[in-house]
């Protein structure tokens, strides 16, 4: 088989990234010949074995720019025959889409009734139901059962076009077993003293992730606790709004932004906590990471994995709607007051979970729908 795989921009760090490349992956070695299109490559080398096309980006708004892309990869598939289309971002006539991104339907029912007409909105539902409609045969790859529960209620889709996918997370992010040597150079790394404690962030969308949240959540600590504290975000993003917050709150010496990295898996063993304050989140991949390497996480209920950190007590969820005092006293009450072995039980998440399986599943999905 020969499968197109396309998505909008494409960077190392991002999520949605590294899942296509996941199941791009599980599908090439499966034998089937793969080719990934996008408008952008941002960084980060392309792969020897899986040719990939940049078909550029131009346009002055997003989905003027979407909307070229579609075009541009219309043309270019027209060019060469394949089997099947698989979409990392909503695009029309794709055989699949991934569902990383939430319903777009009830993001503009709770806008303003003049916002459905704009020229972005109007593109970008249009694409959206031509994935979801009950006339299009588009198959979606699911995963959040909550967002799949809001397309269902906006376009009716039929339950046989909705798969839902477990979580897919590396098994190199579980504790190995030389963690302690490896959290003590890393904390050499980051310039860690003795007692001071590791408060992290990972993810790029800094604003949709909560950073403001965790900085004010920090600022609003004793100031006894607060000064053996280090708050540092790895993810790409300008962070420069959040840094004027954290100056104005009188806590810059303790937030440090790190940029994109390649060492996240020894951040999340390194860490004392992983804090995820968002203000939503389809899924948030990096809650199960940290889990499994022995952290627990103080995380907000949006998040669809949310769930797994009160089903395995490895930290806490703050219930909407979001109470910033909670959160205050949450991450005092885990950095500070509790006992808890979270190495013990974050080793029985990561034997007990089925939470690595998702591309493998992802991939014969695919496969089989064009066998």
């Amino acid at each position: 088989m020969k499968i197109a795989i396309a998505l909008f921009t494409y960077f190392p760090y991002g999520g949605l990234q590294k899942d296509m490349w996941r199941i791009a992956h599980a599908i090439f070695d499966r034998g089937h010949e793969v080719e990934i299109f996008c408008a952008e490559w941002r960084d980060g080398d392309k792969p020897a074995q899986i040719p990939v096309t940049v078909l550029g980006k131009t346009g002055w708004s997003n989905h003027t720019r979407n909307r070229r892309f579609a075009n541009a990869l219309a043309e270019a598939l027209a060019k060469k025959s394949f089997d099947c289309i698989v979409g990392f971002d909503k695009l029309p006539n794709i055989d699949w889409y991934y569902a990383a991104d939430s319903c777009f339907k009830t993001k503009v029912d709770k806008r303003s009734k003049l916002y459905k007409y704009s020229a972005r909105a109007k593109q970008f539902l249009a694409y959206e139901e031509s994935i979801f409609c009950t006339a299009s045969h588009t198959q979606s790859l699911m995963i959040s059962a909550v967002e799949m529960q809001a397309y269902q209620q906006c376009y009716q889709t039929p339950s046989q076009r909705l798969h839902l996918l477990p979580p897919g997370i590396s098994p190199d992010r579980v504790a190995p077993d030389d963690a302690e040597a490896r959290i003590q150079a890393t904390r050499k790394k980051l310039a860690l003293a003795a007692g001071e404690k590791l408060l992290l962030m990972v993810g790029s969308g800094f604003r949709t992730k909560g950073v403001d949240r965790a900085i004010q959540a920090l600022a609003a600590l004793p100031k006894a606790q607060q000064q053996q504290i280090k708050l540092k975000i790895a993810g790409q993003d300008n962070p420069r709004r959040f840094l004027s917050i954290a100056k104005k709150l009188g806590v810059s010496s303790q937030v440090e932004f790190l940029g994109g990295r390649d060492d996240v898996p020894d951040l999340l063993l390194t860490a004392d906590l992983l804090i995820h304050p968002a203000y939503r989140e389809n899924t948030g991949t990096v809650l199960l990471e940290a889990m499994v390497a022995g952290t627990p996480v103080l995380v907000t209920d949006v998040c669809g994995y949310a769930h797994y950190i009160s089903d395995y007590n490895m930290g806490k969820v703050v219930s909407s709607p979001f109470d910033p005092d909670d959160l205050q006293h949450s991450l005092s009450t885990l950095l500070f007051n509790t006992t808890v072995d979270w190495h013990q039980r974050g080793k029985h998440f990561a034997t007990t979970a089925d939470i690595y399986s998702m591309p493998e599943k992802a991939a014969t999905l695919i496969i089989q729908s064009n066998t």
